[in-house]
């Protein structure tokens, strides 16, 4: 059973060695064509809708980061939720919340990242920007 499955298995391979040998196969130096660049205009769904709704919410989440201690999810709120946890001594609450908090500085950084790239896609792609 064992010589049947290793002859079996040296026939695939000889098989396959075969058939990229005469041509049949897909051969590794192949690329794919590029695509061409959309035409002007083809992005206006893109350009009009997605990129300013994208925008809205990468201002929104900023703004909700950076607000004060009576905005829900900011740093202030979470700093204000962490000082509570620890003064009624519920110190695992009040870590999971300092890890929460330590987040925030690295996800402000992420967004200013990705609004860059965001407009820089709207100014190549859109034109002037809507």
């Amino acid at each position: 059973m064992n010589r049947t499955r290793w002859i079996g298995g040296i026939v695939a391979t000889v098989a396959t060695a075969g058939a990229l040998a005469v041509g049949s196969g897909t051969a590794f130096a192949d690329t794919p064509a590029p695509t061409p660049a959309p035409a002007p205009g083809s992005n206006q769904k893109i350009c009009t809708e997605r990129i300013p709704a994208l925008l809205k919410k990468i201002d929104g989440v900023t703004a909700k980061i950076n607000g004060d201690v009576s905005t829900k999810g900011s740093t202030a709120w979470l700093q204000a939720r962490e000082d509570k946890a620890r003064a009624a001594g519920h110190t695992a609450l009040a870590d999971l919340i300092q890890a929460r908090i330590s987040n925030r500085s690295q996800r402000l950084t992420e967004l200013a990242q990705v609004k860059t790239e965001v407009l820089k896609v709207q100014s190549t792609d859109c034109g002037s920007g809507s």
